[in-house]
């Protein structure tokens, strides 16, 4: 079953010193890329005979299998642990002091390690040791090097497509504006989670308003059998170039006006950038009126990031 891409845990415009542009980029077309990637190397295993595949192409194929599984796997890990501010509390604190000396002391390092890979690439990672439950700063000069039993609890993207349009060459800077920006109850979590020795997942959305995958909106707009509304604030759509195939436009600020109009014997899609507050409040009451709508997991941000075609603004 090929990958499908995770919807950010965070609205992009509101993190300080991190622009939506950026974000959005990295999201849409290097996450996302590595997933797309990924499903396509997966594609070509599945259809290789391994009794006469020659060893270059087999060890070709599983090196960038391994590049692009962990390329998705630690962009999923950046952006969880992004969306937040302040420290680190409560248990994760407790054991960054038991593993650093101090909170303090591992910040330093972390934002040390992360300055120290500006102009070059890599990640840091902050990593839980299964040999010995210790968290350890990694350094990781590409997408192979990880502690091999480790388990990310935060991820620092030192590849310049993390930073470059917003800080050029000044990595510094763009390294001081994550730290800013730590979610770290989600990074608790991923910390709880791997203490637990259970599989780190991006977080669930509250399930009382229903969503529909990328993937299970593109078979369903395919076949014709879905009305698609893009309920963008008539701002968002402005900034943006292109819509969802057969869209049609409705402010969801104005509910009042259309959502009569919408028909009740067919399924719909509604869509905002992010799939966050705006379409989903708008699902939730086309639904109180006897509407059988859904919200796109993650948005047309996530629409986008797996290379699904679209159409533009009319």
């Amino acid at each position: 079953m090929p990958y499908e891409v995770a919807p950010l845990p965070f609205k992009p415009p509101r993190l300080n010193g991190l622009s939506e542009r950026l974000l959005a980029s990295h999201y849409e077309n290097n996450y996302g890329g590595a997933v797309r990637r990924l499903n396509a190397i997966e594609a070509d295993l599945a259809r290789l005979d391994w009794a006469t595949a020659p060893t270059f192409v087999i060890n070709g194929l599983k090196r960038e299998e391994l590049i692009a599984a962990n390329s998705m796997i630690l962009h999923e890990a950046y952006f969880d642990g992004l969306g937040g501010s302040g420290d680190a509390g409560g248990d994760l604190a407790a054991a960054l002091e038991r593993d650093f000396g101090s909170v303090q002391r591992w910040r330093q390092e972390f934002t040390a390690m992360g300055k120290a890979l500006g102009g070059g690439s890599g990640w840091v990672l902050l990593t839980l040791s299964e040999r010995d439950g210790r968290l350890r700063n990694v350094w990781a000069a590409d997408h192979t090097h990880t502690l091999a039993d480790g388990r990310v609890v935060l991820a620092l993207d030192m590849y310049e497509h993390a930073y470059h349009l917003d800080f050029g060459a000044k990595a510094g800077a763009y390294v001081d504006a994550f730290m800013a920006n730590i979610a770290w109850e989600r990074v608790a979590g991923r910390h709880r989670r791997a203490a637990d020795g259970l599989r780190s997942a991006p977080p669930v959305q509250d399930d009382t308003v229903p969503e529909m995958s990328v993937a299970e909106a593109r078979r369903a707009i395919e076949s014709g059998d879905i009305l698609v509304l893009d309920v963008c604030w008539d701002e968002d759509l402005a900034k943006s170039p292109d819509m969802l195939p057969t869209a049609i436009h409705h402010d969801a600020r104005r509910i009042e006006e259309w959502a009569d109009g919408v028909p009740r014997d067919r399924e719909v899609l509604a869509y905002c950038v992010y799939g966050f507050q705006v379409s989903r409040d708008a699902v939730a009451e086309l639904r109180r009126r006897g509407v059988s709508a859904r919200t796109l997991a993650g948005g047309i941000s996530a629409w986008r990031a797996t290379g699904a075609s679209t159409m533009p603004k009319p």
